[in-house]
């Protein structure tokens, strides 16, 4: 008979990633847009990366120079750096830091998009381009393949989450997280549901099939 899970390893723990980076002012959506339907497009001739990336979801978010989040709120939220675009990045990840990033740079196809991303960075007046984690300095000495711990640092300058804080059903007693990360079923990993999950591999396959999403509905205007 099972019994209810009373500890999860930092293997088997979700963790979430929340980057705010600096872009070059008026770069290109297409800049970004290219990079990740480049690595959607050419990523069907690799093996299924899934259970290793351990990625849950992800959102990335482009704010142009001196411009505000759409719809408009009425509390400062989102904010670029003056003469700088923004690029917000968010997802929720199985297993720690280090091994999660590094499932990506040792992908070919996964670290060019990534060289992309860090191509179209802007650091000026933020972080010392001499620096051997700035933008320009993993640029200029082969990117983020080469560059694996230097680009983890890079990330790191603009990560709000810390990845020590574990998403929980429960917040454990005794802690004090700057945040609070809820999820429903702490420990279980991508890895998991693609093993233990009745036909995970044909219901959702790898690449992606197309899917046909009907209309949401939205709340009653205020």
């Amino acid at each position: 008979m099972a019994s209810p899970i009373t500890s999860v390893t930092a293997a088997e723990q979700q963790h979430m990633l929340f980057l705010f980076m600096p872009l070059k002012k008026k770069t290109p959506k297409e800049v970004v847009a290219k990079a990740l339907s480049s690595i959607q497009t050419e990523i069907k001739n690799i093996s299924d990366p899934r259970a290793a990336t351990g990625v849950h979801f992800f959102m990335f978010y482009h704010l142009l120079d001196g411009t505000s989040p759409q719809p408009k709120l009425p509390v400062t939220s989102f904010q670029t750096m003056p003469g700088k675009d923004m690029l917000v990045v968010q997802s929720l990840y199985d297993a720690d830091f280090a091994p999660y990033i590094s499932s990506f740079v040792t992908n070919p196809v996964i670290a060019w998009g990534l060289d992309q991303i860090v191509n179209a960075m802007d650091e000026t007046d933020i972080f010392p381009a001499s620096d051997p984690t700035s933008a320009i300095s993993i640029r200029e000495n082969g990117g983020v393949a080469e560059n694996p711990d230097a680009f983890n640092c890079l990330l790191m300058r603009y990560n709000f989450a810390d990845p020590t804080i574990p998403a929980s059903a429960k917040t454990p007693e005794g802690t004090n997280y700057k945040y609070v990360l809820g999820v429903t079923f702490p420990g279980l990993t991508v890895g998991k549901v693609l093993q233990n999950y009745p036909d995970a591999p044909t219901i959702w396959p790898f690449p992606p099939a197309d899917i046909a999403y009907e209309q949401s509905t939205p709340p009653t205007p205020c």
